[in-house]
């Protein structure tokens, strides 16, 4: 499982937890890592995250690795040191939007999560404010099936205690205490992608549709969702790479195939 912090003393509790060890690598990136487990610290900023989330995946490019950001927060209405799930992301500059699917049965508070260039003086009720959650999550989210890709926040300011006089030392004592709920988030996380890895059948039959096409990372996705489709239905995946291989264009292949599997579904 992959997690990004922006911070070192953001990751410091996460580290502690896993028992994370920090690695050597030539790099200005902080790398910590486990058997199973991989924290990158990006440094503050969009870019900064896109950097290394990219530097992350590369170091281990599997599609069925969950992804985890765990910093801190502004809030417009919740106390200091409450971690929220973040269940919306908006990049303030343009307005787009992520929505990580809320499928875990986690007791973390919900929030939309809204990502400024600049820290934040306006605090919305609802609205927990940052500088690089939009980013975390269009680029992990390039990288494996959106489920897989979440975000917790700790609470650091709000109207009542601004960002203006945050206290840099109190970092530790708020994320600390979310520890246990972010443990129980990580083990579910690690489960659902053990259960959505997909088998050696089903990786084959996308390898041999990919090659036949070009796909964007939109294609991808729905390649990939009519595979595992056929699957369910037992639809024989060489009728799949037919439908694929004997289409005039990757439209009407993909159009052809959803036909096929909606008569299943009817006829089953």
């Amino acid at each position: 499982m992959n997690f990004v912090c922006a911070l070192l003393p953001e990751a410091k509790a996460l580290i502690q937890e896993l028992g994370l060890s920090k690695q050597k690598i030539e790099s200005p990136l902080a790398l910590f890592k486990n058997e199973s487990h991989q924290l990158v610290v990006s440094g503050i900023g969009k870019q900064n995250v896109t950097t290394a989330t990219g530097f992350l995946h590369g170091l281990a490019p599997s599609k069925n690795t969950a992804w985890l950001n765990v910093g801190l927060a502004g809030h417009g209405n919740a106390q200091l040191g409450t971690p929220v799930h973040i269940i919306k992301s908006i990049e303030h500059s343009t307005q787009k939007s992520y929505y990580p699917p809320s499928i875990f049965s986690s007791e973390l508070a919900k929030s939309v999560l809204l990502t400024c260039d600049q820290p934040s003086t306006e605090y919305q009720p609802d609205t927990a404010y940052d500088m690089e959650g939009s980013a975390f999550f269009a680029t992990a989210s390039r990288f494996c099936t959106r489920e897989l890709v979440q975000s917790v926040k700790i609470i650091s300011d709000n109207p009542q205690s601004p960002v203006s006089g945050f206290d840099k030392s109190t970092v530790s004592s708020l994320i600390t205490p979310a520890i246990p709920l972010l443990r129980i988030l990580i083990t579910e996380m690690e489960e659902i992608a053990r259960e959505i890895s997909p088998s050696f059948e089903l990786d084959t039959t996308f390898q041999e549709i990919a090659r036949l096409h070009s796909l964007s990372q939109t294609q991808e996705y729905q390649v990939q969702k009519i595979i595992r489709q056929a699957d369910l239905f037992a639809l024989a995946h060489s009728e799949i790479i037919s439908i694929f291989s004997h289409s005039t264009n990757l439209k009407s292949a993909l159009k052809h195939a959803n036909q096929v599997l909606e008569e299943k579904r009817l006829f089953p």
